[in-house]
């Protein structure tokens, strides 16, 4: 499920976050490591209960095909992030995400600001099988 996700902040000048400046975030909440692929290559393990920020630095150019997946590369999420999806406004920001509940906890994959509630989901039987 891809949802769009919104912060509010103070105050701050409004328009699109540059490529150069955009970051790619993952919270894994699970009991179970995974990998996150952008664009086909694998750029970073995350151990279970663990999160990982990148920045545009640290992956290829835009546009992003960012997957989760499991240590036997099952997908488990994806997002795809262009460019102009992440932007300030005038009472928040705005980007993309998505995210999975699993019988052993959530994932969340976000640019922009991360995903807010609800409480996570129960899954499905084996969904946490490598």
């Amino acid at each position: 499920m891809v949802a769009i996700a919104a912060v509010t902040l103070a105050a701050c000048a409004s328009g699109v976050v540059p490529a150069e400046a955009m970051k790619l975030d993952v919270s894994n909440e699970t009991t179970i490591p995974v990998s996150l692929l952008v664009n086909g290559t694998s750029v970073r393990a995350i151990a279970a209960g663990e999160a990982a920020e990148l920045g545009a630095n640290e992956l290829p150019g835009l546009p992003w095909d960012a997957e989760v997946q499991t240590a036997s590369g099952r997908l488990l999420v994806h997002l795809r992030v262009n460019g102009g999806d992440v932007t300030v406004q005038e009472h928040g920001v705005r980007g993309a995400a998505a995210r999975v509940d699993l019988s052993c906890g959530r994932i969340d994959l976000w640019s922009g600001p991360p995903l807010l509630g609800p409480a996570p989901g129960p899954g499905s039987p084996g969904d946490c099988d490598p």
